[in-house]
């Protein structure tokens, strides 16, 4: 049987694939903490949530901060699903390019804030014999040639981290899985392509872009990291959601936005 949300984090949250998840953990009558640096957008959303959603300013590259909104997450109950979702695309270019310090920050961004958001979900679930953690990883954890290089390297690394972590809690009654968008509707890509809050650029160029004429949406995705968080015997999985681009010819294609 499917186990249901009752307590969510979801770092990232306010916006994008993060706030579909948030918006998808209300929907099915659950408590949700939203952690991000984008304090005006986390604040509104929240806002049109209701009472049984919370916000905290969370930078998830701090531990103390990641720490903090877990514990904010499990002060009333156990919290049963941790979304570790905070991310960008970061530093991009040719290799000979970037620099040490981009390099650095990108990784901290896409990796080290997913291995602080795990290691402190896997702190307060322990203890209660279960929970679900899902990581937004890409379909650039799978393959290269769809995101830039370090995108790519950290992407990779988050799908390991996945699996390495699976083998440890297996028999702790918690899951951990990842998600591997391909190019999806969100702020994010809206950012990459000229303006966040223009959707309908990413909307037609993703479009175009995909083998089935039908681009990805932040709902679609938060749709796939529900069910993980709800799947008992789903562990240390992969889930690819891309329509099926991987699988109807675009797998060879370059970068979705770069």
């Amino acid at each position: 049987m499917a186990r249901q949300v009752s307590s969510a984090l979801v770092t990232g949250g306010a916006r994008g694939i993060g706030a579909a998840i948030a918006e998808g953990v209300i929907a099915g009558g659950g408590r949700v903490v939203v952690a991000d640096v984008d304090d005006e957008a986390g604040l509104a959303l929240v806002g049109r949530l209701g009472a049984a959603a919370r916000f905290i300013h969370c930078d998830v590259t701090s531990e103390s901060q990641v720490a903090a909104a877990v514990d904010l997450a499990a002060e009333a109950a156990p919290v049963d699903a941790v979304f570790a979702n905070a991310g960008a695309v970061g530093t991009i270019g040719r290799i000979e390019e970037h620099a040490l310090e981009d390099y650095r920050r990108t990784m901290d961004l896409l990796l080290t804030s997913v291995f602080l958001t795990v290691k402190h979900a896997v702190r307060v679930m322990r203890p209660h014999g279960a929970g679900a953690i899902v990581c937004t990883g890409s379909v650039a954890s799978l393959r290269g040639g769809l995101g830039p290089h370090v995108y790519t390297a950290a992407k990779h690394a988050v799908k390991g981290l996945v699996e390495s972590v699976a083998v440890d809690i297996v028999r702790d009654g918690l899951t951990i899985n990842a998600i591997a968008p391909g190019g999806a509707v969100t702020s994010l890509a809206a950012g990459l392509m000229g303006d966040r809050d223009d959707l309908e650029t990413p909307y037609r160029r993703l479009a175009e872009a995909s083998a089935s004429g039908v681009p990805t949406t932040a709902a679609d995705v938060a749709d796939a990291a529900l069910f993980l968080a709800g799947a008992s015997r789903i562990n240390g999985a992969c889930l690819v959601v891309d329509g099926g681009d991987s699988v109807l010819g675009n797998a060879g294609r370059a970068s979705y936005y770069v």
